[in-house]
């Protein structure tokens, strides 16, 4: 009798496209899919290049692609690849796109869909809001047709939830049929992307397991669905050391024959504003990256962010100035690899991957003895999100070697650097002793919120947790039932504006007095080439937007019913 599982996959495999579109980009390569060029680039040592683009809609988008295009064969080079960072109304079907907030990037529109692969002689990737969502099913199938062969994000099946909340076996049921379509077409070349760092990955407390649930996903995706698995990583592993080990390690855990998206660039070490500074960080894991595809190449396209990333929706001229650097830097990195050693990463690399592959075998027996059908790909997808990498970190107790366990990721070592900064002897934190504190983030960025977990009850203050599908009014709403003497919000995705309206509503049909305090990107997509700053917008709603999370701690210690406040700084 064959498994719910296996009856969703073979109806993905069906429902795939009966064609695929040949690109701009693969006409002018002479390919029918990017792991075709891909293949060619790993066998011929070429590095290819990646740029992420998505202003406010597509024609604009569209506009910076071609700029991109034009500067680069003015030097005779190319850019590869581009990811389209697409809004999250994307995540939902078109006429359901009204209740969730138009934020940074575009929201394709019917007719767009055709546009993604002529735009410009650069091949399309879709990993924002696509697999892993309601509609992932749908727009996989769009996409495929569109000529788009490399299509994610896995990772944010694991944690993302669309505002208001989602059935989670509807969207693990469309996850698994979107893979089915990309596996109708692996001998096409199309490819399942996840990204790591995206994902539950960036939970681990140390990079073993990080490359244990590479394998965790390899194993669905290949083994129990048939596709072909891409993994990418970059956007927080910072240290230079450790993108070369995780490159190499995760390679291992594809039994060194991965074949990448991209490697996402270091965007945690830029800071808006120090451009000299964001050159620094952008050579300095260029220098890595492009070390790492010359002395084990896996098909991974390279990612230059812009130095104004921190800031706004980088320009297409931003966006060539810094691809053209990449394109000198790959040439020195060549003439430099006689004096690079690579040894002590391959030792290290090994010693992750092995763990890593323990890790993964352990997890399996684990969900085995919890009554889990882990051969059924929607079980097991089921059981991985609902336990998560914490979860079965804490359950399956296995230490990693010393050497391995040593390779923090940038979240944990984040986290623990904020906390100890803000209840160390010198910081005074405050006394919120008898405060009660609704805490919501509303989409994956959730380094303050696990630092404000640790650190408020240490002040004395009971935390109330929402999930990242908490809508601004149920915020509210919850503030009220629990009697809470303040609301801590955290938004990223430009449409803070949006959530203040709604928030201040809220506050209007509830009468809640206390405090709403706002963090994160405070920024708003009014319509222009990037989103705008709001934080003036806000305190005219009556809200409390704040900068750091040290003020947004004061803002706390100064509320009526809070506690006394201590020395604070």
């Amino acid at each position: 009798m064959r498994t719910r599982g296996a009856e969703v996959l073979a109806a993905g495999r069906a429902a795939a496209p009966t064609a695929i579109h040949r690109t701009a980009y693969l006409r002018r390569e002479g390919a029918l899919s990017e792991a075709e060029v891909k293949l060619r680039a790993r066998r011929d040592g070429r590095t290819t290049f990646h740029a992420h683009v998505g202003s406010t809609d597509w024609p604009t988008t569209a506009a910076a692609l071609r700029e991109i295009e034009a500067g680069l064969a003015e030097r005779g080079a190319v850019c590869d690849r581009f990811g389209l960072t697409l809004s999250r109304a994307m995540s939902v079907e078109e006429s359901a796109r009204g209740r969730v907030h138009k934020e940074t990037g575009p929201a394709l529109r019917p007719e767009e869909w055709s546009g993604l692969g002529e735009a410009a002689a650069i091949q399309p990737h879709l990993g924002d809001f696509m697999i892993g969502t309601p509609a992932g099913a749908e727009h996989a199938r769009l996409a495929l047709a569109a000529g788009v062969t490399t299509i994610g994000n896995l990772g944010q099946y694991w944690s993302f939830e669309v505002p208001g909340g989602q059935d989670d076996r509807q969207v693990t049921e469309a996850t698994v049929r979107a893979v089915g379509m990309l596996a109708a077409w692996r001998d096409r070349g199309a490819l399942v992307h996840s990204y790591l760092d995206d994902g539950v990955a960036m939970q681990a407390s140390s990079y073993g397991s990080y490359v244990g649930w590479a394998a965790l996903e390899r194993h669905v995706v290949e083994d129990l669905c048939g596709a072909r698995l891409a993994h990418s990583y970059g956007g927080l592993v910072d240290d230079p050391w450790h993108r070369a080990v995780v490159h190499l390690a995760v390679d291992d855990v594809h039994d060194r024959d991965h074949l990448g998206s991209m490697v996402y660039g270091d965007t945690v070490s830029m800071r808006a504003g120090d451009h000299a500074h964001n050159a620094e960080v952008l050579r300095r894991y260029l220098t890595v990256d492009l070390g790492a595809q010359q002395h084990r190449p896996t098909g991974h396209a390279v990612h230059p962010v812009p130095l104004t990333e921190a800031e706004r929706v980088p320009t297409g001229a931003e966006n060539l100035a810094v691809q053209l650097l990449a394109h000198d830097l790959d040439e020195d990195v060549r003439r430099s690899a006689p004096v690079l050693d690579w040894a002590a990463a391959e030792r290290l690399a090994g010693e992750v991957a092995a763990y890593g592959l323990r890790f993964r075998d352990a997890a399996l027996a684990l969900l085995v003895e919890d009554g889990v059908a882990v051969a059924d790909p929607v079980e097991l997808l089921l059981a991985l999100r609902r336990l998560g990498l914490t979860g079965l970190e804490d359950r399956l107790r296995l230490p990693p070697p010393r050497a391995v366990g040593d390779l923090v990721p940038w979240k944990a070592r984040q986290v623990g650097a904020t906390v100890a900064a803000l209840s160390g002897p010198a910081a005074g934190l405050p006394d919120l002793r008898g405060t009660r504190v609704v805490l919501a983030v509303l989409d994956v960025h959730d380094v303050v919120r696990d630092a404000l977990l640790r650190l408020l009850p240490r002040a004395g203050a009971e935390v109330v947790l929402l999930p990242s599908s908490a809508t601004p009014a149920s915020v509210v709403h919850a503030a009220v039932a629990e009697d809470a003497d303040a609301v801590v919000l955290g938004t990223y995705n430009g449409a803070a504006l949006d959530v203040g309206r709604e928030l201040r509503a809220a506050l209007d049909d509830t009468a809640y007095d206390g405090p709403v305090i706002m963090g994160g990107r405070l920024n708003q997509d009014l319509g222009g080439d990037s989103p705008v700053e709001v934080g003036d917008d806000l305190r005219a709603l009556g809200l409390h937007p704040a900068a750091t999370l040290e003020e947004a701690v004061g803002m706390l210690a100064r509320t009526p019913s809070g506690g006394v406040r201590r020395e604070f700084t």
